[in-house]
Formats: C-alpha cells, structure tokens, sequence
C-alpha cells in the first residue's frame, strides 16, 4: 500500500556536490548532475510502496526510471511516467547520518555518475555498488529557511538589573532622611529638658550665698570707767 509522498528536496552527490536534475518534461530524457540552485528540475519527492520507493520530479512529475529496463553496468537513467515497473522502485541503503546509497530494485545496482564526473551535464547511471563516495547521496531540504526571531529578553533582565540598586538606594535614601527626621524632632525634646533642668541650678546658686555670709561681729561693750574710792 502506498504511502505519503515526502517533503521536497535535492539529491546531492557526495563526490562532485552537484544536484541530480531532470531535463525535459518528456518520457526517456536523461537524469544528469548541475550545480545545486533549488529549480523545480532539481526538486524531488519519494513515495514509499510495499516493493520500495518512487522518486518523483517536480518539474515533470515523472519518476527516476532505468532506460529500458536495463540491469547492466553504465545504463543510464532517466525519467518516465508512473508505470509501477520495477525499473522505477529504489531502495535506501544507509552509508552515514547524512549520506545514503539509491540502489535500483530490478536491476541490484547503485546510483552512479557517468566517468565519476564533476561536470554539470554529466549523466547519471548505474553501477554495481562499490565504497566509492561518486554512490553516496544526501537529500536536502529546498524549503525557504524560517527567519531567526532577534530575542531580546536578555537586554530587557539587564536593564532591570541595574535598575534595582537604583531602587535599593532609593529606599536606603527614605530611610537616612526619616532616621535625620525623627533626630530632628528628637533634639527640641532634648533641649526643653534642659531649660527645664536649669532653675534647679539656678536655685542653688540663690542659696549659695547665705551659705557663705559670715556672721557679723558682735558689737563691743563701752569700756567701763574707774570708780574712784
């Protein structure tokens, strides 16, 4: 039963880092390599079946198809309409995270380039699968990439982190000033105490006088005269 086709993408050679890319909209046109530039002959599709997976060409709609169904080394490959054919099934070999080999389900043989080409133009074809990186592809991505937002919450935290010693020596000033206050009112009191202290000091130094008088001589007796005899 067959399946969703996939998001769009290139197939991109690993050796020669050129895009595989269609070149008509008629059956049995060659399948060549170009520079990547994300054109809709260089866009592709896959949709997997029970017996493997369809590539599909955007700017044709057609699928990657062997050339008469051919199996031996060097046929070319090219594009045709959706037959169900064998010669159009592929399947996905895993070489690495990114790169994958494309092997021909009828045929058993690899996705290659003509000559390990890396000219624009040159063919794409099949070969029996070798280590060689002219057999490793990657799909990549041709949808617009999403604009990067510019987060600027990190400059909002800073600007409210100098704002708080701001707000820190804001209240440690209220609280100097009503500390200055409250001695202000504090030092009337203080003040009125003394003058309130003050007669008593006053008073003793009234009584100091009379502590200091000295009695006054007692006056002297008239001496007496002599009484003659």
């Amino acid at each position: 039963m067959a399946g969703k086709k996939t998001a769009e993408f290139m197939i991109v050679n690993r050796r020669s880092g050129k895009a595989l890319q269609a070149t008509g909209l008629d059956n049995g046109l060659v399948v060549e390599q170009a520079e990547p530039a994300k054109t809709d002959a260089q866009t592709w599709t896959f949709l997997e079946t029970e017996g493997g997976v369809k590539f599909f060409n955007k700017a044709c709609g057609k699928v990657l198809d062997v050339m008469a169904n051919g199996t031996a080394n060097g046929t070319w490959v090219q594009t045709w309409e959706d037959v169900d054919g064998e010669s159009q099934l592929w399947k996905l070999v895993t070489v690495s995270p990114t790169y994958k080999k494309i092997v021909n389900v009828m045929a058993d043989k690899a996705l290659d380039i003509v000559d390990m080409s890396d000219e624009d133009g040159a063919p794409a074809q099949i070969w029996e699968s070798v280590d060689g990186e002219g057999q490793q592809w990657k799909f990549v991505s041709t949808a617009p990439k999403a604009a990067t937002k510019t987060v600027r919450k990190p400059a909002a935290k800073k600007a409210a982190a100098q704002e708080k010693p701001a707000a820190k020596g804001s209240r440690s000033t209220k609280a100097a000033a009503a500390k200055e206050e409250t001695a202000l009112k504090a030092e009337p009191a203080k003040t009125m105490k003394k003058q309130e202290e003050s007669p008593k000091a006053l008073k003793k130094q009234e009584e100091s006088p009379k502590t200091l008088t000295k009695a006054e001589p007692a006056p002297k007796k008239a001496p007496r005269k002599a009484t003659k005899e």
